[in-house]
């Protein structure tokens, strides 16, 4: 903790003390690196998070704290979102902008993706202001990643991120009035692992009430583990360590991150049903896991029977999710060749690589090979998750659906997250630490995608542009279609295809 801060600073009293945060210079406010659970020391590694103790005096809260260990993994896509930043033990924190310290603004809770081992809430990317300028409360929110956060071990709670993350929404409910924002308006927002995240939390007991509203973007839960499958990678990454699964918590810090990221490498780069369940077809293998307590079913089961928390939902996708995924395959790649990488990656849905790329073939027969396996795998973890769990929320709830970015032929378009430049754009804002594909070069552009957004948020039928967002249906599947010439309203393209993987398979495993 830093000396007193100047009075001059702006300070909120929280439930485990007084913190202190900055102005920013457009004019909102920051608490920064601010802790809703105690600090994920050796002992707390896979514990359920515990509650922050009590300081005295004023925290500091003008930087960004540590994120979550990490190392690169997964390829480019990976690579593209591990973060560079300093990483520490007290890293169970969240980032808070907000207009004004008064009043009862709208909050939105966000959680990034990474494939659960790596990114933070911490990235450029998110640290504009976007949503506190246009008059929301907007909380980021760091939680354990990889094997801290989701390797299944004897005598510790499974799904410890999500577990964080819940602790956060708590954290938030219990506090957020003082920093301007209404807990009774909270969304639940987050972008691939953190889109599949919101999907998982609506499913789980421990989060009901805890917000309001829900927005996963880009998938909904994807290759989610069964038991007997976690217990394979806590096999895996005992035999990593060289030593037995009740030892793995004893592990050097820095050897579990290790070990995590040649497991995750060994999944992402040779998939395999047998060793990997369902996770295979993400070839991410620390995922959440359908204990049956925490988690009790599959979220799409559970949402179908109106068991998931009760709130209105807006869910989306980009038109080429896979796009950038697909910068490693061979230039020379033929339809077999497709089959052949997809093989293990369809097999957990009873199908053969061969099989679905002749049913893809048969539907799409403009695609080339690389379509073919852009069109396939973008479906098998984004488009296809998005539309069932949209189909099913939306037997009880109020469900819309966006699809964000022009469609080109062969699955080419906006690639998998290419609208977070846009969704976090602020007017005017320095946009030289981000990355150069999160860079805004329309502006206009920018803010019909953030108008959006900030519709849900606030409560209304979703709408920019001047196209409300028609409301999803089984019967009725419109989607309001943002591209960069303006919004529409129209049939999702992406819906029947959902309709390739229902079929009896005439081969299978």
């Amino acid at each position: 903790m830093s000396a007193v801060p100047s009075p001059a600073l702006p300070v909120v009293e929280t439930g485990s003390g007084r913190v202190s945060g900055r102005f920013e210079p457009w004019g909102g406010i920051a608490f920064l690196g601010l802790p809703y659970a105690a600090p994920v020391t050796p002992a707390q590694r896979f514990a359920a998070p515990e509650p922050v103790a009590r300081w005295a005096g004023i925290r500091a809260c003008d930087r960004l704290g540590p994120v979550c260990p990490q190392s690169p993994t997964y390829g480019p896509v990976g690579t593209a979102a591990a973060s560079a930043l300093g990483q520490g033990e007290d890293f169970l924190t969240l980032n808070i902008r907000t207009p004004s310290l008064t009043g009862r603004a709208p909050v939105l809770v966000w959680i990034h993706g990474g494939g659960y081992a790596v990114g933070s809430a911490n990235e450029p990317v998110v640290q504009s202001g976007a949503f506190a300028a246009s008059g929301v409360v907007e909380v980021t929110v760091n939680y354990r990643l990889g094997a801290l956060g989701f390797l299944s071990l004897p005598g510790c709670p499974e799904n410890r991120g999500l577990l964080d993350q819940i602790a956060a929404l708590g954290w938030v409910r219990d506090n957020i009035a003082a920093f301007g924002g209404d807990p009774a308006q909270v969304t639940f927002a987050g972008r691939s692992a953190g889109g599949f995240s919101i999907a998982a939390v609506m499913a789980m007991p421990a989060a009901r009430g805890l917000f309001a509203r829900a927005m996963p973007q880009s998938g909904a839960s994807t290759g989610l583990a069964r038991r007997e499958d976690a217990a394979k990678l806590t096999a895996r990454m005992a035999a990593a360590l060289g030593c037995t699964p009740d030892r793995i918590a004893e592990a050097p810090l820095q050897a579990l991150i290790l070990a995590q990221r040649d497991l995750c490498n060994e999944s992402y780069e040779r998939h395999d049903a047998t060793r990997d369940g369902r996770a295979a077809m993400l070839g991410v293998p620390f995922v959440p896991v359908i204990d049956g307590d925490s988690l009790p079913d599959h979220p799409e089961a559970l949402a179908a029977r109106g068991q998931t928390a009760p709130v209105p939902m807006m869910i989306g996708c980009t038109t080429a999710e896979y796009l950038t995924h697909s910068s490693v395959l061979p230039a020379d790649l033929d339809f077999a060749g497709a089959a052949r990488l997809l093989h293990e990656r369809v097999r957990p849905c009873g199908l053969s690589g061969d099989e679905i790329v002749a049913r893809y073939r048969a539907a799409l027969p403009d695609h080339g090979p690389q379509g073919i396996w852009r069109a396939v795998a973008g479906d098998l973890v984004f488009q296809n998750p998005t539309t069932r769990f949209a189909r099913a929320h939306g037997r009880h709830q109020p469900v819309w659906k966006y699809l964000w970015g022009a469609l080109g032929p062969d699955e080419t378009g906006a690639a998998h997250g290419a609208e977070v430049g846009e969704v976090w754009y602020r007017p005017g804002m320095d946009q030289s630490q981000r990355p150069a594909r999160q860079r805004v070069a329309d502006p206009a552009a920018a803010a019909r995608t953030h108008a959006l957004w900030l519709s849900f948020l606030r409560g209304d039928i979703p709408a920019t542009g001047g196209v409300t967002a028609p409301r999803h249906a089984v019967d009725a599947p419109e989607v309001l279609w943002l591209d960069p010439l303006g919004a529409r309203s129209t049939r999702d393209p992406f819906d029947a295809r959902t309709a390739l993987w229902d079929q009896p398979a005439g081969q299978g495993e």
